[in-house]
């Protein structure tokens, strides 16, 4: 069985020119900022408990949080250590209740072979997203971050995902009520999704002189 396609820097280089030639609106993008950066994290235990802690927070508190959190877990990040912290050494370290209870389950689906995040990477996009909506805590936004930037898959659309709704309205000038919306605005990006949401988070954190990640 082939193993799914993975992105690279220059594929991303190549996927950001060529969908320039397709939209007006990325083709500002590349022109301003060039092609948007690969964004690659590692297909780990780790990189999930970070996208449960930017759930609805910025980026740069997550990360704060994440930091703290390596630090008394050490690395490689492993589900017996989030275990003995348990739910109020994670509190400690700045989880929400909420997050602390997530980050606490996935560690026993981890440890109690639920879930084998090492066999991710050999499943197609829906696969991967199955076995991770099913984690408590984690859905359509967690798994699309993940195949997008631990599996490097080349077209997912994260109609969730706030800097990439708010990013392609200011692009467009134009507001996107409905992830339907959004996916019939995307449909000219198939089968490079992944390299247009880059371009715009590209375009929406430059714009709020931050950097992506």
């Amino acid at each position: 069985m082939n193993r799914p396609v993975r992105l690279t820097k220059q594929a991303i280089a190549d996927g950001a020119a060529e969908l320039a030639g397709r939209d007006p609106a990325l083709a500002k993008v590349l022109q301003a900022h060039g092609p948007p950066p690969l964004l690659r994290r590692p297909a780990s235990l780790g990189t999930l408990v970070q996208i449960i802690l930017e759930q609805q927070v910025s980026v740069e508190s997550a990360k704060a949080t994440y930091l703290r959190f390596r630090e008394a877990c050490g690395t490689p990040i492993r589900p017996d250590a989030i275990v003995r912290l348990d739910v109020p050494g994670l509190r400690q370290l700045g989880f929400s209740r909420q997050k602390a209870r997530y980050t606490l389950a996935l560690a026993h689906d981890c440890l109690e072979k639920r879930f084998r995040i090492q066999s991710l990477s050999r499943m197609n996009d829906e696969a991967v997203r199955e076995q991770i909506v099913a984690r408590l805590g984690l859905g359509h936004w967690s798994a699309d971050v993940f195949l997008m930037t631990a599996l490097l898959r080349p077209d997912v659309l994260p109609v969730g995902d706030l800097g990439l709704i708010k990013g392609i309205e200011e692009i467009d000038q134009t507001e996107y009520a409905t992830p339907q919306a959004v996916i019939e605005r995307a449909r000219s990006w198939r089968p490079l999704r992944s390299i247009a949401t880059r371009m715009v988070w590209q375009w929406y954190v430059h714009g709020r002189g931050r950097d992506i990640f």
